[in-house]
């Protein structure tokens, strides 16, 4: 399903009469990786990445009509994202040990259903994200330095992709889930000490609490 799709969707159940809807605050916990592919088969065995924890806190608007359990949601979120790296090969001066971070402005639209099991409930959810990045730093942990991200245009700073999970929902108030997020978006600019080209989009899985109005 597509982004038109999406919002062609949407604005069906903006359309419909008894929505129901809510606004609340989402707050958690990212566990983020960059995949990277490289040009050369013998560095890139040698680059072992591990995730990276950041963290998410922003406001979510959800909404569906009141006799149905498919409805939608957008946000607005603070998000944290990027990767840890090793120098695993021995290889002096090559690769480096430290990590990259990310931090992003993120707008998550999706469509959602929700089953009500009484005063408790499980959802699921599935759609697509937007991104953009107000700031990076790529930390060398062997040489203590720090070395800030720069965006040369500001198509360097967008990232977008696609997310979908589920959750366990308590008094249509609490929302306890887990969010699995895959960028599209190249976000690679900084070589990190490396004498090749890479590439690496993100993947996040983000544990979150969702309190609702």
């Amino acid at each position: 399903m597509n982004c038109k799709h999406i919002s062609f969707i949407v604005a069906l159940l903006f359309c419909t009469t008894g929505l129901f809807a809510q606004l609340g605050i989402k707050m958690g916990l990212n566990m983020a990786n960059e995949v990277r592919s490289f040009n050369r088969a013998d560095v890139s065995a040698g680059f072992k990445s591990d995730n990276l924890t950041g963290y998410q806190i922003g406001l979510v608007y959800q909404a569906m009509p009141k006799k149905s359990g498919l409805g939608f949601e957008i946000a607005a979120l603070i998000s944290q994202k990027g990767s840890t790296f090793s120098d695993s090969t021995g290889i002096v001066g090559i690769i480096k040990q430290g990590y990259k971070e990310m931090n992003y402005v993120e707008v998550p639209l999706n469509l959602r259903y929700r089953l009500s099991l009484g005063v408790m409930g499980v959802y699921a959810f599935g759609g697509v994200y937007g991104g953009y990045s107000y700031s990076g730093k790529v930390v060398d942990e062997k040489t203590n330095t720090t070395q800030k991200e720069t965006f040369p245009t500001t198509d360097d700073r967008i990232d977008y992709g696609y997310n979908f999970g589920g959750g366990l929902e308590i008094f249509r108030k609490i929302q306890l889930g887990a969010t699995w997020s895959r960028g599209l978006k190249d976000t690679s600019k900084t070589n990190i000490g490396l004498p090749v080209s890479t590439k690496a989009t993100n993947k996040v899985m983000s544990f979150n609490l969702v309190y609702l109005f």
